[in-house]
């Protein structure tokens, strides 16, 4: 696990190395095979990627689908395994990238989940014991959470940060860090995925939906204290988010020291610091980034694991006096920050936000997670030395990043920046494709999430796989 400013460094020093270098990428030939042998492998799910052409926009509705060259549709799902509609079957470390971490339609979750809906069904629009349930369980386990707020969504959750960051400051401007994402509404798709990226995929979001967003560098504290500085006298910040890791949950890493930075420049400067721990919470520790650290924001922004995985997975949780001006309903009052959601605290989510932090508790299953990462993580950096190939891999607990190419480490500023981010964005989407062709499901091919099921012999299984597919490639 990274934790220490010397292995920071070490990444980064190590990042520069990778881009600085040529684009090991799997030749075209070699690529042509992995591509028959998908087609042979997954004929039907050829045939169903070519029919969801006729009524879904791409062919699919997740943006996490490689359709390189078309994506395998999943007929079934078992703690660590899938299984396609053809038969095969796959290790999987996407994880539905990330909220995953006590294995696919864990068992005991499953009937607790059912339980609950044969008896309340999917929600009544009134208060189900649930909703106390989940919230007295983030709370144990954050000590920043006074109160929680229920979403549908890690986005609808951001977007309700910020206005509530902006109604109890009273101050207009909201800081992002470049290269990180905190959900797809307007003021947030800016310098997404890839710092100094700008309006790169902000297509369709007028100019003036930025007016209020200051974007600063990752880990460059003396350029955040001088935005803090200008807004002074221009509307104030309201708040800073920021992924806690750093981008893409650690694929552009945050300095250790960082975190604390920022909340003594949020604390110098009244404003809120906002932690988006939609990938970090209940997966980097129980207590989330926050405890990792030692940082304590003033609110938290929850997804993912807060339903392992179910439908409506959002919530939001802070500090009392803050939290407050989220009051349910039609409040005229001034100071109320108006939110809403019909599936808000739906049974299906509660229930099984509830029931998987008690089995990920019981089962310790953050621990076994992170042990099977561990594996992971050293088997991969013992093969790429071993094959004399520059790669490299790290993990944050049960995150697992291995850089073969490492695209979001670009400078885009530079000459044929861009280019370069690209043409190495492509030589890890054909990295996943051979991947996939062993077997082996990883998140856009230089991510792995781990889960309490991954077991020696599936890592094992992992390995053999990466060595066959860095076999293609020609140093």
């Amino acid at each position: 696990m990274t934790t220490n400013v010397h292995e920071f460094e070490e990444i980064m020093r190590r990042r520069r190395e990778l881009t600085s270098g040529p684009i090991y990428s799997i030749p075209d030939a070699e690529m042509e095979m992995v591509w028959e042998r998908l087609d042979k492998k997954s004929p039907k799910s050829k045939k169903v990627y070519e029919t969801a052409k006729e009524c879904i926009p791409g062919g699919a509705q997740h943006m996490l689908v490689n359709k390189n060259p078309f994506p395998v549709t999943i007929a079934k799902a078992l703690g660590t395994r899938m299984y396609d509609i053809d038969g095969n079957e796959y290790i999987d470390y996407l994880m539905m990238a990330g909220p995953i971490i006590l294995g696919h339609n864990y068992p005991p979750l499953v009937k607790k989940v059912n339980e609950a809906i044969e008896t309340e069904g999917i929600g009544s629009g009134w208060t189900s014991e649930y909703e106390i349930k989940l919230a007295r369980e983030v709370k144990r386990h954050f000590p920043s959470v006074d109160l929680y707020r229920a979403f549908q969504s890690g986005s609808e959750a951001n977007m309700a940060a910020a206005r509530l960051a902006r109604v109890y400051t009273k101050k207009k401007k909201i800081v992002k860090i470049g290269g990180s994402y905190h959900g797809w509404a307007d003021q947030f798709v800016y310098e997404m995925h890839i710092p100094y990226s700008g309006l790169f995929e902000s297509a369709g979001i007028p100019e003036e939906c930025f007016a209020q967003l200051v974007c600063v560098a990752p880990n460059d504290t003396a350029a955040l204290e001088k935005a803090f500085e200008s807004a002074k006298n221009d509307g104030g910040i309201a708040a800073v988010f920021i992924e806690p890791l750093g981008g893409e949950s650690g694929a552009t890493p945050m300095h250790p020291d960082f975190p604390g930075e920022l909340r003594s420049l949020c604390d110098r400067y009244e404003s809120l610091l906002v932690f988006d721990e939609v990938v970090t919470a209940f997966r980097l520790g129980l207590g989330g980034a926050q405890t990792y650290y030692g940082v304590k924001p003033d609110l938290t922004v929850f997804g993912k694991i807060i339903t392992h995985g179910y439908p409506s997975s959002g919530g939001l949780g802070g500090r009392r006096d803050i939290m407050e001006c989220l009051v349910s309903g039609l409040q005229p009052f001034k100071g109320h920050c108006f939110v809403a959601g019909t599936m808000g605290g739906n049974v299906i989510s509660t229930s099984a936000g509830y029931w998987a932090l008690r089995f990920i508790e019981q089962e310790k299953a953050v621990e076994k997670a992170a042990a099977a990462a561990d594996r992971l993580r050293g088997g991969l950096n013992g093969i790429f030395e071993r094959m004399g190939f520059p790669f490299f891999a790290y993990n944050f607990s049960s995150i697992v990043h291995f850089e073969t190419a490492a695209p979001v480490a670009v400078d885009i500023r530079e000459k044929d920046g861009i280019m370069s981010a690209l043409a190495r964005k492509q030589a890890v989407d054909n990295f996943a494709a051979a991947l996939l062709a062993e077997g082996i499901i990883t998140k856009y091919g230089n991510r792995a999430f781990t889960c309490m099921a991954h077991t020696d012999v599936d890592i094992d299984t992992t390995l053999g796989a990466f060595e066959k597919v860095l076999g293609l490639i020609k140093k």
